[in-house]
């Protein structure tokens, strides 16, 4: 049996550095379909700001 391991997306927000570390990376591919990952964005759950990809 062969396991699927998820990828997961790491996401920051610009103003208050909060970070969402789990992110599905196909929930993001729904919502930017065609999308480069680093034009991913999100809003922050706690200040609602603009979340983007963390470089790691």
């Amino acid at each position: 049996m062969t396991e699927h391991t998820e990828k997961d997306v790491l996401m920051k927000c610009t103003k208050c550095s909060y970070e969402e570390e789990e992110v599905p990376r196909w929930l993001i591919d729904e919502l930017f379909p065609n999308e480069p990952e680093e034009n991913y964005m999100m809003h922050c759950p706690e200040c609602d700001h603009k979340m983007i990809v963390k470089k790691i």
